[in-house]
């Protein structure tokens, strides 16, 4: 990738993919397993960065060709199939998630902004969401198409809003912080565990 764009524009473009995640894993994980969620985000980042640690030992190869051709060389074609796959599997299933996520926290500081200024104006929450994602959708596979050089660029102005928008929620969680004071979520043991009706799916019943 770094012979055809800068090197920021290649963070850009990883990060808008991993980074776009934490706006909505915490939430989700809670919904699912109640008050002890942080501490399976967390075991996910410590294994998320023992994979980086391999990809980045397998990336000094230096294979073109991308996630196939270095799990090809590396351990196979059967294997490069199945990292192919599940691959596509989480732009698919990252791609939608991340957009209707951003939807709902557009809307709903929408209907907060129009409230506070006493209007009777509300969008529908579930709608304008999904309606934004598909806009979302729409756009980067449009801008996609045009090749990495440019869908690059633009990655890269959308990282530079990303980066302001962190900042500022950082900030306020230490103003949270220094205000109301925190504490450690309670451990995962088993008796913590408060699983929502949608949380084993399949395996609700057994």
């Amino acid at each position: 990738m770094l012979a055809f764009i800068t090197f920021w524009q290649a963070a850009a473009v990883v990060l808008n993919d991993m980074g776009s995640s934490a706006f909505y894993a915490g939430a989700i994980a809670e919904h699912f397993v109640g008050k002890t969620a942080p501490w399976f985000v967390l075991a996910i980042m410590v294994l998320s960065f023992a994979v980086r640690a391999l990809y980045i030992e397998s990336c000094s190869m230096f294979v073109r060709g991308g996630v196939y051709r270095v799990v090809k060389e590396a351990m196979g074609s059967m294997l490069a199939k199945f990292s192919v796959s599940a691959l596509m599997f989480d732009y698919i299933l990252t791609g939608p998630i991340s957009g209707v996520s951003a939807g709902l926290y557009l809307v709903g500081l929408t209907n907060e902004v129009l409230s506070y200024f006493h209007s009777s104006i509300q969008f529908p929450v579930n709608g304008t969401g999904a309606f934004f994602a598909i806009l979302c959708t729409l756009y980067f596979w449009w801008e996609n198409i045009k090749g990495i050089p440019e869908s690059s660029e633009k990655a890269l102005r959308i990282m530079y809003i990303t980066t302001v928008m962190v900042v500022l929620m950082v900030a306020w969680c230490i103003y949270t912080l220094s205000v109301r004071g925190a504490h450690l979520p309670p451990w995962p043991h088993l008796s913590n565990l408060v699983y929502s009706d949608d949380a084993l799916g399949w395996l609700k019943n057994t």
